[in-house]
């Protein structure tokens, strides 16, 4: 009897409640940038239906997720990374290269900004300065993210040729550091944190990216691996949804003549799209391949049982 670990389906329970949800929370989240936030600070002006929907759909949506994908671990796929060719992973990946390089330049500039800003009369060290104002973060934020464009283009290579990535275990944690140092200089903002909104969904966004980041460093290299496949679905759902949610609504203002009714420290980061696009990519690809290994394991079974007929 075939081992039931190693059978896999196509998860399209958490692909419906990932579609399901971007469908409600994107409109839900145009109408509030138009109408119910403070341009500039991003805080709620006022808080009506909308707010509260948009946070049961996020929640639940977090929540199915992670039930669905914890409790049909076993048939999510194999726990080792799959092999074969994803060229269109890979070439994703390009793009996120593409998107990390521009977020660099943009959080380079940031602290360029900030350092020739200071000009001593604050009472602090140039040292104290740039910690307070989190130009450090941002300086190790490009950083990684040039490291991190290192690795996606190591990664596509080996996504496009079909070959494994193992061997890049430093480098596959780069991703995870970049998250870290994006949301260290959120931190060290004076805000509110009760009438925040922008900022608490780009929180939201960068926290499941990292968890997503480290269970995608651990399966592609191979280090401690083992039945933690669920977790890519668990985390990596979320993370497209909020990365949609703090980007397409911004987009969608833009393009209506309406930008100055976005929240100053939180422009359009195209870094955002490139991860949901990677994410959902690189979950649909496992999916696929996943299901592409049942066939195999039916055609064994076949040829076993006409052995035995024989």
């Amino acid at each position: 009897m075939q081992n039931k670990r190693d059978t896999a389906i196509n998860p399209f329970a958490l692909f419906a409640v990932f579609i399901g949800s971007v469908i409600i929370a994107l409109p839900i989240r145009v109408y509030q940038l138009l109408t119910i936030i403070e341009p500039g600070t991003g805080f709620w002006e006022t808080k009506n239906a909308s707010v509260y929907i948009l946070y049961a759909v996020a929640a639940l949506s977090i929540i199915c997720c992670a039930a669905i994908s914890f409790f049909c671990a076993d048939r999510l796929g194999r726990t080792s990374a799959p092999g074969g060719k994803k060229p269109v992973v890979g070439l994703i990946a390009f793009v996120v290269v593409a998107a990390l390089i521009v977020n660099a330049v943009g959080r380079y500039a940031d602290f360029s900004n900030i350092y020739f800003g200071y000009t001593g009369m604050s009472g602090m060290s140039v040292r104290e300065y740039l910690t307070k104002t989190g130009a450090f973060s941002m300086a190790l934020e490009a950083f990684f993210a040039v490291i991190s464009s290192v690795y996606f283009i190591l990664y596509g290579i080996t996504a496009i040729n079909g070959k494994s990535a193992a061997e890049y275990k430093l480098l596959a944690v780069s991703p995870v550091m970049w998250c870290i140092f994006r949301i260290i200089h959120r931190f060290m903002r004076e805000i509110s944190f009760l009438n925040v909104s922008e900022l608490f969904f780009e929180l939201c966004m960068i926290v499941f990216l990292m968890l997503f980041f480290m269970a995608f460093a651990q399966l592609t290299s191979k280090v401690n691996f083992k039945g933690i496949e669920w977790k890519l679905y668990a985390y990596g759902f979320p993370a497209a949804m909020f990365c949609l949610i703090c980007f397409v609504p911004r987009l969608v203002v833009t393009i209506l003549g309406k930008p100055s009714l976005l929240t100053d420290n939180s422009p359009i980061e195209y870094c955002d799209i490139a991860m949901a696009a990677f994410i959902i990519g690189s979950l649909i690809s496992r999916a696929r391949i996943s299901e592409a290994r049942k066939a195999p394991d039916r055609e064994a079974q076949v040829d076993e049982s006409l052995i035995g007929t024989d």
